[in-house]
């Protein structure tokens, strides 16, 4: 008889165990579970703040890039029409049209230099390209007095002729030197935004 209660005693005390054993392992799944559901929630949380922040970056961004190349297109329209061999009736002076190339200069410079940040170093590299060809460009056509029948070039031909020779020169590192930045710029920036051109 005392085998059959030690044996019934154990019995009772594995099922107790097992009784125990089960609810504890219910009990750590079950604060396991509210952990992990917990974390997936904060994960859920921070992926949808890091979205909305990465859309408003892209945006600003986006926004950077049309403001930015709206001034280029700018400054070059304005390069055209100063470096024309023959200028229209009716349009502005040179020197109306020279002094406006330089706040345009200066107005695409100063909305650049804050928003480098937005570029990587190539692409600032073409973007400050832009701006030391512009820059030449403006030196070239204002070392002499910008217009040709002025007083000061009557009495001196060769005044004249080293005028007409550095316009020529910045008529040229327009079309070629300028035009050849300004297209690789809009690739780029098409790039950015994904435009498949």
């Amino acid at each position: 008889m005392q085998w059959q209660a030690i044996i019934e005693f154990l019995g009772g005390a594995a099922i107790f165990g097992a009784v125990i054993a089960y609810l504890g392992k219910a009990a750590v799944d079950a604060f396991i579970s509210g952990r992990v559901e917990t974390y997936k929630s904060e994960l859920q949380r921070v992926t949808a703040e890091h979205s909305v922040r990465f859309q408003r970056l892209h945006t600003e961004r986006a926004d950077v890039i049309k403001e930015l190349y709206a001034r280029v297109a700018k400054l070059d329209d304005n390069l055209f029409s100063t470096l024309r061999s023959f200028q229209l009736v009716g349009e502005p002076s040179l020197q109306d049209k020279v002094s406006s190339l330089s706040v345009q200069f200066n107005d695409l410079r100063d909305y650049f230099l804050p928003r480098r940040i937005f570029f990587n170093e190539p692409l600032c590299q073409v973007i400050d390209s832009v701006l030391e060809s512009a820059k030449g460009i403006f030196y070239d056509i204002t070392t002499y007095n910008v217009d040709p029948v002025h007083e000061e070039y009557k009495g001196d031909r060769e005044a004249l002729r080293e005028r007409r020779e550095l316009w020529e020169k910045a008529r040229a590192a327009h079309k070629q030197h300028f035009a050849e930045i300004k297209a690789k710029l809009e690739k780029e920036f098409r790039a950015i935004l994904g435009i498949v051109a």
